[in-house]
């Protein structure tokens, strides 16, 4: 397996992008594909990230006019939250999302506040998108780019409403939070089960689903590509690091000292944790910890 983690095009016509979020290297990456005139974007990084990419788009010689779609994977501010200023510079885009968080993109408020209660001082009020710019995604369904299509797949489990992107004419799927985040030097899949959103049962359904795709390479938001016909390899290493969590809770199912549970957890976490900047990594894990444990249904 071949690992890609910078900004460039690693396939013919698909670039990626470090967004540079929170000024830090390899935290956040977006995905770029173009056939004949059209793009898409995959994602949008944090509120601050737009210009960054901008500069990236000018840097690749991909003209903000052939820009069609900004295709977010979920309504976190991570994700979501440069789409409103990369649409002002990007005259013919929509942005995709699952239909539950239109209201969100119109509405950023909530997104903005629960992203300031993970990253803190790093998060920035996200500007609205008119409902006219905003198209609702179901599974399966095909976005047309140039001759070739981009095929949404509802992938619950991170968030419910999180869509991952797979482009079949190039074997790739960008899979936003679902998988987990992936760390390029060490190639291990560490959990994203950020409270109060993830559903361990569904991320278990939907590692089952992608596995079901025809998939030469992945293309992870935090952080990298990973690139191979072994590539699914990923999907049992992202189930091996769940698994870890599952047993540590398991294991304090006869021991109801839940602040020790939670440390337990905070501390298998700790690696997951370096995507994000150093001053919230503690909240992080605290934010991971306590959503696996809902995930599971612990009370």
């Amino acid at each position: 397996m071949e690992v890609y983690n910078q900004t460039g095009e690693f396939d013919d016509d698909i670039y990626y992008i470090d967004t540079l979020a929170h000024n830090i290297k390899k935290s956040i990456g977006v995905l770029v594909y173009k056939n004949g005139d059209d793009c898409v974007i995959f994602d949008s990084g944090m509120p601050n990230c737009a210009n960054q990419i901008l500069r990236s788009l000018k840097s690749l010689r991909i003209e903000q006019e052939s820009i069609c779609h900004i295709l977010l994977t979920h309504r976190h501010i991570d994700h979501a939250g440069a789409s409103s200023d990369l649409l002002k510079n990007f005259s013919q885009a929509k942005v995709g999302i699952h239909s539950f968080s239109i209201k969100h993109l119109s509405d950023p408020s909530k997104i903005y506040q629960s992203g300031k209660e993970l990253f803190r001082e790093f998060a920035s009020p996200m500007k609205p998108i008119q409902l006219s710019s905003i198209i609702a995604l179901e599974d399966n369904q095909e976005i047309r780019v140039g001759h070739n299509v981009v095929k949404a797949i509802y992938s619950p489990g991170h968030t419910s409403d999180h869509i991952s992107y797979y482009i079949p004419s190039k074997k790739t799927l960008y899979c936003g939070d679902v998988i987990g985040s992936f760390n390029p030097s060490t190639e291990k899949v560490h959990p994203t089960s950020i409270f109060p959103s993830f559903n361990y049962a569904k991320y278990k359904e939907t590692i089952e689903k992608i596995r079901a795709l025809d998939i030469e390479t992945i293309a992870f938001s935090h952080f990298g590509v990973a690139i191979g016909k072994d590539v699914k390899k990923n999907l049992d290493n992202s189930l091996a690091t769940h698994k870890e969590l599952e047993k540590i809770v398991e294991g304090y199912t006869d021991r109801p000292d839940k602040m020790k549970l939670i440390q337990d957890l905070k501390n298998e976490l700790e690696e997951a944790t370096e995507i994000f900047p150093p001053p919230v990594r503690e909240i992080a894990a605290e934010f991971m910890a306590r959503g696996f444990i809902k995930g599971m249904n612990v009370s």
